[in-house]
């Protein structure tokens, strides 16, 4: 059955950060993104019962849902859904964001595992409250598709948060953008051996690129003929610290979840909240 793709313009591509205990965001080796350029790229204020706070990325995929990673999300940090929202069309976080939206469901993939610092299925789908009206600042994401060609050096991650390992992003937190490469699936369970076909690796083998505790959630995008595609969702990295050579950042990837993902933005799947 073939799969409904998302059309996206021709204009080029998150994070934890001030979060409960491992959660925290950064993209090393990166640079400022021109406002406007990733107009898929949410940012997302997550609130627990306790209130607790700490953020996520996350990509625009149609007029109410994002895609973002599961763990943000995870039944064990209680969020409160009436104090969590998107930020869409942000670019200085200083500044806010051009919209804001409630989420009213969370969907998680029914699959989500998390244990040892290792995330499986780390997948989610958010419902917003209100559909969004797209502009040149604020845009759905396609999805990976089969017939998709791309080089594995031609693909992009962004956030908002550290530039280095315990180094803030300074004020006015502007968004940081970082060209990565895909690492060769076989290098990549050489370093994590029980690295599954769902996930894939994006990172530099001198170090130094790279998302980190917790760019969680937003896109890994890449150059296809037809467009910037989102290929991974960025989950975790090792755990001994952000931009090491020979240890590369982990990414759901996206191509896996297609119908899991469709079935909700098509087919109306049934959105269990999370609260």
């Amino acid at each position: 059955m073939a799969v409904r793709t998302l059309l996206v313009p021709l204009v080029l591509l998150v994070l934890l950060y001030n979060s409960p205990g491992s959660l925290g965001s950064s993209i090393i080796g990166g640079k400022d993104a021109a406002d406007g350029s990733w107009p898929w790229m949410v940012h997302l204020n997550i609130t627990s019962d306790g209130l607790k706070k700490w953020r996520c990325g996350g990509s625009i995929v149609a007029k109410q849902w994002v895609l973002t990673a599961a763990h943000c999300w995870d039944q064990n940090l209680s969020v409160n859904l009436r104090r969590s929202g998107v930020w869409v069309g942000a670019h200085k976080l200083s500044n806010g964001a051009e919209r804001y939206r409630r989420v009213t469901h969370v969907v998680r993939h029914p699959q989500y595992q998390a244990g040892g610092g290792v995330y499986k299925n780390d997948l989610a789908l958010l419902r917003l409250d209100k559909e969004l009206a797209f502009s040149q600042r604020v845009a759905p994401l396609s999805l990976v598709q089969a017939d998709d060609t791309f080089s594995p050096s031609e693909c992009f991650i962004t956030g908002w948060g550290l530039v280095g390992n315990s180094v803030p992003l300074p004020d006015p937190e502007t968004l940081q953008q970082l060209q990565i490469s895909i690492v060769p699936q076989s290098d990549c369970r050489q370093t994590y051996p029980w690295l599954t076909d769902d996930m894939l690796c994006a990172g530099s083998p001198a170090g130094g690129k790279d998302a980190c505790k917790g760019d969680y959630g937003g896109p890994l995008v890449c150059r296809t003929p037809r467009g910037l595609v989102q290929v991974g969702i960025m989950s975790f990295g090792s755990p001994d610290g952000c931009g090491l050579p020979g240890r590369p950042g982990v990414y759901t990837r996206v191509s896996s979840y297609l119908d899991f993902i469709n079935s909700y933005i098509y087919r109306g799947g049934k959105a269990s909240a999370v609260v």
